[in-house]
């Protein structure tokens, strides 16, 4: 779905997407060791490669959002199904 390029002040995840299709507001997220999960709250930028706002069930420690970035997150679904 996308790579984790920035965490806000608030503890929001920004990724960018990797085309222009973009899963709707309200999805579930993870990445791929699965330690960190959360909501897709907004969807912004140029329709091409947008970004999406990621709301954390908890806000990420300064240690575990130092290694959030860079990091792929997918859809909670896909993960479920590939396990």
């Amino acid at each position: 779905m996308g790579v984790v390029t920035a965490i806000t002040p608030t503890g929001h995840v920004t990724a960018r997407t990797a085309g222009n299709w973009v899963p709707p507001e309200g999805t579930n997220v993870v990445d791929a060791t699965g330690r960190f999960s959360g909501r897709i709250v907004r969807v912004f930028g140029p329709v091409a490669r947008p970004y999406v706002s990621v709301r954390p069930r908890r806000p990420p420690r300064e240690a575990d959002a130092a290694m959030l970035l860079g990091a792929t997150l997918v859809e909670a679904e896909e993960m479920h199904g590939a396990a």
